[in-house]
């Protein structure tokens, strides 16, 4: 966001926080409870295990290497740098890493987000490697998050022989001209800290209340035998998620993609940087591989030549050969694009009198290849599964979707969604399916918000009719509260115009919220549900409904089966009668349910209220 609109967002989340919230429902984006921090025996686990020099992190690989580090805070993200050094970096910003404000209190500053170095063992640098010895790191002010304001800082501490931790290095914020750009630092750890148990942090100070003021750490290196003018590396990487080729979708219906062929695909590519100030010839492959069984689709560029010749720090966008000629598939499996750049590169060395002197154990190649996937399933899915942030509104009565596009006619077999609060487990929403916005929903069905494991796992609820859809429609759902109903939002592409909202009457198209929200829904070319005949319902009596304790139902009876609104199948007790069946839904939580009953070859469904 720019600056302007970053200073909108701070004084809606102060006026959100501070009074009424009449008046005030809007579409937000929102931050996002992650997994909790490592246990207090795990904290002191990792203090007392030494690394060695030399050490090095890009944050290229997925997740925050506790190998290396001791984190308070800090998240990785692969979306939210301006032009980074290489593939991943730190975010540090006001929110922890399980995703909860550090403070309730809108305007309180304070130092939120804290990374520090597993303790390193320095006691055995020699007197003649004692004034060599540096840390070198990439930081950015803002990038796509909120940008730090004049009174917020970013800090660098070494950890002294007493234990304390001394500041070495600090910018502020209110830095509009760094916006877009990283800036390299190099410090020298004087010889005062070389001791066995040193150690280096980064932390902030800023706005406790949220995901604000927000700092990006990037390719951090400590290490002997260097200079201030160590700034250049041997390394050449790709630096952001691979151009999506499949248009805005990141998951389409095997049936959908077949009807599109020759219009489905587009160029993918990439960035690359040269972190070294030499020219290097380089050369970049593109692949398409089947996950299922790891068989090749198409090779839609081999070791291409990048032309011009790549300078010295050069960074550049490339695109791959047109995508043609490759089959979409006929059963449901995943395609995996892969990019990666051949250079040369090897594991990190320095030159030392003269000798290349290899550090086996940091391989440079690692930020070389990048991968992504194309879901071929069920469903239309906008989002890659990446959780960055959420996204939501705050007015009862209002209603949040996502607009789907399809070329034929097809059911909605169900809609998934990533609700990522789960402080909000078990609210009651209506899941909604509107085919004109202009118009009432075609489908409302009461549900709960389940409760989930994971922060990852879509939550999926089956359509109990048959409702037909056809070229542009819309999924989502209608909230009774004026909390924010937290919704996954994958920041990786910007398909924020597909997001409406209403929160105060007319419909609106989101233009602030920039990524991908988190809201799936899943088609079928057939019917989801045998509809009965009217002989076939007559033949049945279901009664009570609404219903409390005890189901009776009268008529040919089977079998039965009853899914709870999750579409969790229960296990619920029963007993026969004279005329049917006598179901016992005693103690089953409010809500919509559905009985599922055989008839020889037929099924009915009733849906079934519990208050």
């Amino acid at each position: 966001m720019n600056k302007k609109l970053n200073t909108v967002f701070f004084a809606f989340m102060i006026l959100l926080w501070g009074i009424s919230w009449q008046g005030m429902a809007q579409f937000q984006q929102l931050p996002t409870p992650r997994k909790p921090s490592p246990s207090a025996q795990n904290f002191q686990r990792v203090m007392e295990e030494k690394l060695s020099l030399p050490f090095w992190d890009d944050f290229s690989s997925a997740g925050i290497d506790s190998s290396k580090w001791i984190n308070e805070g800090a998240t990785q993200s692969f979306t939210v740098a301006n032009a980074a050094p290489s593939l991943g970096v730190l975010l540090l910003d006001g929110v922890d890493e399980s995703g909860k404000p550090y403070s309730n209190v809108p305007i309180e500053q304070g130092i939120t987000d804290i990374i520090s170095s597993r303790p390193i063992d320095l006691s055995s640098i020699s007197s003649n490697e004692s004034s060599t010895l540096f840390l070198s790191f990439f930081w950015q002010a803002g990038g796509k998050a909120e940008m730090p304001d004049a009174n917020d800082n970013l800090t660098l501490l070494f950890r002294d022989t007493l234990g304390n931790w001394i500041n070495v290095w600090q910018i502020a914020g209110e830095l509009p001209a760094e916006q877009f750009f990283f800036t390299q630092e190099i410090i020298q750890v004087e010889e005062a800290f070389q001791h066995a148990d040193f150690q280096f942090r980064f932390q902030i100070n800023g706005r406790a209340s949220g995901p604000f003021d927000s700092w990006l750490i990037d390719y951090v290196y400590l290490n002997t035998n260097r200079s201030t003018g160590d700034i250049f590396y041997p390394d050449r990487t790709l630096t952001t998620q691979n151009l999506r080729p499949s248009q805005k979708y990141t998951g389409i219906p095997v049936f959908e993609a077949s009807n599109l062929s020759g219009d489905f695909w587009r160029n993918t590519g990439n960035e690359f940087k040269n972190l070294e100030n030499r020219f290097r010839a380089m050369e970049y492959s593109v692949e398409i591989r089947d996950k299922s069984d790891n068989s090749l689709i198409s090779r839609v560029n081999n070791n291409t030549p990048f032309n011009p010749v790549p300078l010295g720090s050069e960074r550049r966008i490339f695109e791959s050969n047109p995508i043609s000629g490759v089959s979409l598939p006929e059963e449901e499996t995943d395609y995996e694009i892969t990019t990666y750049i051949s250079s040369g590169d090897l594991n990190l060395f320095q030159m030392i009198n003269g000798d290349s002197v290899f550090f086996d154990d940091i391989n440079l190649r690692v930020n070389d290849t990048v991968r992504s996937v194309i879901s071929f399933r069920d469903y239309f899915a906008y989002d890659d599964g990446n959780i960055d942030y959420s996204a939501g509104i705050n007015q009862r009565s209002g209603s949040l979707v996502n607009r789907f596009e399809t070329s034929t006619n097809p059911y909605v077999k169900g809609i998934s969604i990533n609700f990522t609060n789960q402080n909000q487990a078990n609210q009651i929403i209506d899941l909604s399916i509107w085919q004109d916005l202009q118009s009432d929903p075609i489908y409302v069905r009461e549900i709960f918000i389940p409760e989930k494991e994971n922060l990852e796992e879509f939550s999926y609820f089956e359509l109990d009719e048959n409702i037909r859809v056809s070229e542009i429609f819309f999924v989502g759902f209608t909230q009774f509260t004026n909390d924010f109903i937290h919704v996954g939002l994958d920041k990786t592409f910007d398909n924020g115009r597909e997001i409406f909202y209403n929160v105060a009457g007319p419909w609106q198209q989101n233009e602030l919220v920039e990524g991908s929200l988190m809201i799936r829904v899943h088609l079928s070319e057939t019917p989801v549900v045998e509809e009965s005949t009217e002989e076939e319902e007559s033949s049945l009596r279901v009664y009570p409904n609404p219903v409390e304790n005890r189901l009776f139902v009268e008529g040919k009876v089977e079998t039965f089966s009853v899914f709870d609104p999750y579409g969790r199948q229960l296990d619920l007790t029963s007993e026969e009668s004279d005329n049917g069946k006598i179901i016992n839904f005693a103690g089953l939580q409010k809500g919509i349910y559905v009985l599922k009953i055989v008839q020889g070859e037929k099924n009915i469904s009733k849906r079934i209220l519990v208050k």
